[in-house]
């Protein structure tokens, strides 16, 4: 099923008037560059941390993996050791 609308990246905020119920206006002065670098940022550490964690998930298992092959190699060396020929 398709969605009924297509979904709209949000804009970066500008200006922000509050108008109170007793009608007075208050501006609110644009956000500063490390505020919008810390939205930036918070926005995407969900992503950020996810991909954390597999980078580090496939730096153990090459760990491991080399830990296994070699002790499989080991293995394999004994037993042709043993062997006699002739």
């Amino acid at each position: 099923m398709l969605p009924s609308k297509i979904p709209v990246r949000s804009r970066s905020v500008r200006s922000f008037d509050l108008i109170t119920p007793q009608g007075r206006t208050y501006r609110f002065p644009p956000p500063t560059l490390s505020q919008r670098l810390f939205r930036l940022l918070f926005a995407h550490a969900e992503t950020v941390a996810i991909s954390a964690a597999i980078l580090a998930l496939i730096y153990v298992a090459g760990f491991a993996a080399e830990a296994l092959d070699r002790s499989v190699f080991d293995a394999c060396n004994d037993r042709v050791g043993l062997r006699r020929v002739g």
